[in-house]
């Protein structure tokens, strides 16, 4: 019997654990990296036809076609270039971004690719390639001006709306439930190489305004994220916590609530702004002296 537990168990030695870690952490490293699209990106199936009012397709540098869906905006008022969360598409958020609407404020929503009717697989580049094309068509194509749209991301969107707000000025910057990096969603603590949608390092690089929103029983993003993203930023910054509210939930929970505070919020760019244009000498998105 001891000959057989020898040759199954093996000889203890103190480097067997450490050997033991060692193994579990390269095997859960592998798996981090070759499959987190599939972790990241879950496309429900899509959730409205080409035929949806508004709907159109419009190309990205690589040839591929995204589904975007706009609303325009009542005269003063800004537009929102919505990235969405996960496991949704602009079909299921139809009936939100009408709120919004009818509220004035315009809407661009995209869907990333692999998402929707969207062309494509998902992806981190793709989310990024595909939230400038979107800004593209929105102030190219549509003539919106910069300083009239809000960058709006949510959940998983809020990567692409962090990386485009490093690209382009705008009058704002919205995140709602975001989170410091992909990986650090699940793990707390950056423990994988390759990790995505870093959204934390970026901050520094953001000279807009920042709305940070997030609910405080979120158990999918922790609020510890949002918090520290806020914290981040140099810049102004408003942090709004919705008490009592999930990660799905939120909107359920306080949809008028989320409305006030980014109409709140929308005036203090206005403030700021007309600062900056007493004291061009202040920053774009800096308070002015």
């Amino acid at each position: 019997m001891s000959h057989w537990k020898k040759f199954l168990v093996g000889k203890w030695n103190w480097m067997r654990p450490v050997k033991s870690i060692v193994f579990i952490y390269v095997v859960l490293m592998l798996i981090a990296v070759s499959c987190s699209n599939r972790f990241i990106h879950q496309p429900p199936a899509a959730g409205y036809t080409k035929e949806l009012d508004g709907i159109s397709l419009i190309k990205m540098p690589n040839g591929e076609n995204i589904a975007v869906s706009y609303l325009p905006a009542r005269k003063g008022m800004p537009t929102l270039l919505w990235s969405h969360g996960n496991a949704e598409d602009i079909g299921y958020l139809r009936q939100r971004h009408e709120s919004f609407h009818a509220e004035g404020y315009g809407i661009l929503a995209y869907d990333y690719p692999g998402y929707g009717i969207s062309e494509g697989s998902p992806s981190e580049q793709g989310c990024y390639d595909a939230a400038m094309t979107a800004w593209e068509h929105l102030t190219k194509t549509l003539k919106v001006a910069p300083e009239h749209v809000l960058i709006y991301g949510q959940s998983v969107g809020s990567g692409a709306s962090v990386w485009l707000a490093t690209k382009v000025e705008t009058q704002g910057l919205i995140l709602v439930s975001p989170f410091v990096s992909a990986f650090r969603a699940v793990t707390k603590y950056p423990l994988f190489p390759g990790d995505k949608f870093k959204n934390l390092s970026r901050m520094d690089n953001v000279a807009e305004p920042l709305l940070v929103i997030h609910g405080s029983n979120d158990r999918v993003i922790s609020q510890w994220h949002g918090k520290k993203i806020h914290d981040a930023h140099a810049g102004p910054k408003t942090w709004h916590s919705i008490e009592g509210a999930g990660h799905n939930d939120l909107y359920i929970v306080a949809e008028q609530e989320i409305i006030k505070a980014i109409a709140d919020f929308r005036k203090e760019c206005i403030t700021l702004k007309a600062a900056h244009q007493r004291n061009p000498a202040s920053p774009p998105g800096k308070p002015g002296a």
